[in-house]
């Protein structure tokens, strides 16, 4: 019959499966009635069995029927307050963290338990009031007929609102990153431009004691040193000046003074 043995178990959703695949195979092969309470006690084994022989030696010499059987098996296994438990699942059932494909086979679970009473559209409600807001939001445009294609459709949908979360977050963490340069330019533009030297900074122009120009200091020079007695004098000048250091005049800098070549050849002769 390919049916499973069964050995106890403390878990009733066990027991109550196992008691209704047993149903099923004697209702397939045809098993008539007389012998189903024989056949049924084949499967059992461990406490399972040593609790039926309990059973048996309680009950006296009587001939027990099926129905006997089953009743002493949900006493034990499957007791009222088992299938109370799980009537009130039922009515509180939800996706929760489930996919919604989970979510239907924890709904079907448990509506075997309520009997088979309960109107389709009933059914229908019921499951989508159980799903998480985002689907349920999706699918409430639509009228079902069925249950299944209530499912068909928010496994559709959850799909899509996943994949929408994954680009969502892509785009957030690349949002997120910004270059030194794009960095620096912020910082420029939050910085006001100085009338010296019109370069971004706070505080006093700086101004190098190796070239003579300003924004950097000698230690970070990357330009031609001073090399004469005239230059050196320039850059002792007041630095609050905004004309050029060479002449005076206003409108150029002093590396484009045009007073500088004949300044360095009046200086005194190397040696």
């Amino acid at each position: 019959m390919g049916m499973e043995h069964f050995v106890g178990t403390v878990d009733p959703t066990a027991a109550y499966d196992w008691k209704l695949s047993l149903q099923r195979k004697l209702e397939n092969i045809d098993c008539p009635s007389e012998f189903k309470f024989r056949l049924a006690m084949q499967y059992l084994r461990g406490d399972a069995l040593v609790w039926w022989e309990g059973v048996r030696l309680n009950r006296g010499p009587d001939i027990l029927t099926f129905a006997e059987f089953f009743e002493e098996f949900d006493r034990k296994y499957f007791p009222k307050e088992a299938m109370d438990r799980k009537k009130r699942d039922f009515e509180h059932v939800s996706q929760g963290d489930l996919s919604i494909k989970q979510y239907e086979v924890k709904f079907n679970q448990l509506r075997r338990f309520v009997g088979g009473g309960i109107p389709k559209e009933e059914l229908i409600r019921k499951f989508l009031d159980g799903m998480r807001l985002e689907i349920r939001n999706r699918c409430v445009v639509v009228t079902y007929y069925r249950l299944g294609d209530l499912v068909e459709k928010a496994d559709e949908q959850e799909a899509c609102w996943i994949e929408e979360q994954k680009l969502h977050k892509s785009v957030q963490t690349k949002s997120g990153k910004t270059t030194e340069s794009q960095k620096k330019t912020w910082d420029q533009q939050e910085t006001p431009s100085c009338a010296r030297c019109h370069r971004h900074h706070n505080g006093e122009c700086i101004r190098c004691h190796s070239c003579g120009r300003t924004g950097h200091m000698s230690r970070n020079c990357r330009f031609k040193p001073i090399n004469s007695d005239f230059e050196r004098q320039v850059v002792a000048q007041d630095k609050s000046s905004k004309d050029c250091y060479g002449c005076g005049q206003p409108g150029h800098m002093l590396r484009d003074c045009p007073t500088r070549e004949h300044a360095e050849d009046l200086s005194p002769p190397k040696r």
